[in-house]
């Protein structure tokens, strides 16, 4: 299955700041709050994402806050072994790898590092471990904060073993900004619509009804009606402007 975005709810989080609390990491929107640690917690700061099937991760996507960024963020992915419930405390973990995250004085602290990971690893459960803040002025109480979280994928049926080999970061694929990997007929296509970017800076209706054209050109393609899959495109380039 082509790899898309895959739902998650966050069901652990070491602390969080009273307003700014984990579960904002559970929707995508304009809107979004995100999350914040605590005011001078202790680092690491740990979150876990369960997912709503078991899934191969392909991407991880982490826009961090533009003031409160982390030096480095860990990922781990989760599984139970087999024939035992799906409890946080069953959970088995096997790190991927990291992201280190830029001070951000270059752009006045203004801007929103987007960073995305390559991985591909299988899991029920996703665990960020959250390293120790960058210190700045606008950063008065030591804390770190996430705007948003992605995960793409695909939802899988059978077994795996912790030890695969599949458990691995692919170095080689760390971009600093999010890209379009491969060609629309490769496995590992993901979809502009499925990247973080798109939920975070666009109109939550005006998201839903690119996404039904998205759907709705797929389909005319796979039909070969050509001319219907152009004007859905050009409707959906509208939509974007």
């Amino acid at each position: 299955a082509m790899p898309q975005k895959l739902h998650f709810k966050v069901i652990h989080a070491s602390g969080q700041d009273d307003v700014y609390r984990a579960s904002e990491l559970n929707y995508h929107s304009p809107l979004t709050k995100g999350w914040q640690s605590a005011r001078f917690c202790l680092y690491p700061q740990d979150i876990v994402l369960q997912l709503e099937e078991r899934s191969r991760l392909r991407k991880i996507q982490i826009l961090s806050h533009q003031h409160l960024i982390s030096t480095k963020i860990e990922f781990f992915v989760g599984d139970v072994p087999d024939g035992t419930a799906l409890t946080l405390e069953n959970v088995r973990y096997a790190r991927l790898g990291y992201v280190s995250l830029s001070d951000n004085e270059k752009t006045g602290f203004k801007a929103r590092e987007l960073k995305s990971v390559h991985v591909d690893a299988v899991g029920n459960f996703l665990k960020l471990n959250i390293h120790k803040n960058h210190v700045n002025k606008h950063n008065m109480y030591n804390q770190v904060g996430i705007i948003a979280i992605n995960v793409i994928g695909s939802e899988i049926r059978r077994s795996y073993e912790l030890t695969d080999p599949e458990f691995l970061l692919d170095e080689t694929k760390i971009d600093r900004y999010s890209s379009l990997d491969g060609l629309i007929n490769k496995p590992d296509y993901i979809s502009p619509l499925d990247d973080l970017a798109f939920d975070m800076y666009q109109d939550p209706e005006i998201a839903q009804i690119i996404r039904r054209l998205e759907r709705r050109k797929q389909e005319a393609v796979l039909q070969e009606r050509y001319d219907y899959a152009k004007r859905l495109k050009q409707a959906i380039e509208e939509l974007q402007k």
